[in-house]
C-alpha cells in the first residue's frame, strides 16, 4: 500500500477531511484516507466516508477547489465500487478491480449517451401500447373489483356513464367507496400502462408515462366527440364498460371538480412513475452487463 507524503503547497495529504462530489454534482462525503502512487507520490485513490459508509474514488484527476473536492466519476458510480477492506488497504488486485469498475462505468455511461441521443424522447408507439395495456387492466381490475364487491354485498358501478356521472354529482352525494374504488383502478391502470411504456421505450420513462396518459386523454376525447355526433352506440369504451379519465359533457359541480382533480393528478402521477418504473429495468440491465 502506498504511503502519504508531502509536497508543498499540493499536498494530498492535506486532502483529507475536504468534501467530495462527484462530476455530476453528486455529494459523496469526506474524504478519509488518500493513496498515493510509488512512482511520483501524485494521488491515486481517495476514501470517502458519508455516515457507515465507505467507498475508493480515483483521484488522479481530481480537482481540489475552497469549497470541495470533485472527483472525475458519476456519484452513482463511486457508491458502487467495490467495498473497501476494514484494514483500509490498497492491494494490487483491489486497484485492478476498481480499475475495471469505473473503466466498464465510464464507457457504460457514454454508450447509454450515445443510444439515448438517437432513440431518447417521446415514443408514439411505446405510449400507444402503454395506453391499451392500461385499457385492459382497468377492464380487468373492474372485473376483479366487481367480483369483490359483490360478494360482501357492495355496489360499485365504473362503468364510464357511471363514472361521468359520479364527477358530474356534488360532494356530499359522491359515494366514498366508488369514488376511492374509481381512483384506485385507473391509478394501477396507468401506472401498469406507463411501465410497459417504459419498458419498450428504455429511455425518458417519466415521459412516456405521460405520453400513455395523453394518448388517453386524447382518445377519450375523441370518442367522446363521435358519440355526440354519430351516437353513444359509436363510443367503443362505454361498449365494454371501461372507465377512462373522464371528460365530462355535462355541468360540474364543486364536487364533481375535486373528484376530477384527485382522478387526474392520480393517473398522471400513477403513469409517469409507472414509466419510470420501466425505464430502471433497463438501468438493472445495463449495470448487471457492466
Amino acid at each position: 500500500m502506498a504511503s502519504k507524503q508531502r509536497d508543498g503547497a499540493q499536498d494530498p495529504s492535506a486532502w483529507t477531511g475536504q468534501k467530495v462530489v462527484g462530476q455530476d454534482g453528486d455529494k459523496l462525503g469526506r474524504l478519509e484516507h488518500v493513496y498515493l502512487s510509488h512512482a511520483g507520490g501524485a494521488p491515486t485513490w481517495g476514501i470517502v466516508k458519508k455516515g457507515r459508509s465507505r467507498h475508493f474514488v480515483p483521484l488522479g484527476d481530481a480537482a481540489m477547489t475552497e469549497k470541495a473536492i470533485t472527483v472525475p466519476v458519476l456519484g452513482a458510480h463511486a457508491r458502487s465500487a467495490p467495498s473497501v477492506p476494514a484494514d483500509r488497504e490498497l492491494t494490487p488486485d483491489t486497484e485492478r478491480s476498481l480499475e475495471r469498475h469505473y473503466r466498464g462505468r465510464e464507457e457504460l455511461a457514454e454508450t447509454r449517451s450515445r443510444q439515448r441521443d438517437e432513440y431518447g424522447g417521446f415514443n408514439v408507439g411505446a405510449a400507444f401500447f402503454g395506453w391499451l395495456v392500461a385499457i385492459a387492466l382497468a377492464a380487468l381490475l373492474v372485473a376483479l373489483l366487481g367480483a369483490v364487491a359483490s360478494a360482501v354485498g357492495f355496489s360499485i358501478d365504473l362503468a364510464p356513464d357511471a363514472v361521468e356521472q359520479t364527477v358530474g354529482q356534488s360532494a356530499p352525494t359522491v359515494g366514498i367507496v366508488g369514488g376511492a374504488a374509481l381512483v384506485l383502478v385507473l391509478a394501477l391502470a396507468y401506472f401498469g400502462g406507463g411501465y410497459v411504456a417504459g419498458r419498450m421505450s428504455r429511455f425518458d420513462g417519466a415521459r412516456q408515462g405521460l405520453g400513455v396518459w395523453l394518448f388517453g386523454l386524447v382518445v377519450s376525447g375523441v370518442l367522446v366527440v363521435v358519440g355526440i355526433v354519430l351516437g353513444s352506440q359509436y363510443n367503443l369504451l362505454a361498449q365494454i364498460d371501461v372507465p377512462t379519465v373522464p371528460i365530462p359533457t355535462g355541468s360540474l359541480t364543486v364536487g364533481g371538480l375535486i373528484v376530477l382533480a384527485v382522478i387526474v393528478v392520480a393517473t398522471i402521477v400513477a403513469a409517469m412513475l409507472g414509466g419510470k418504473a420501466g425505464e430502471r429495468y433497463h438501468r438493472k440491465v445495463d449495470r448487471a452487463g457492466a
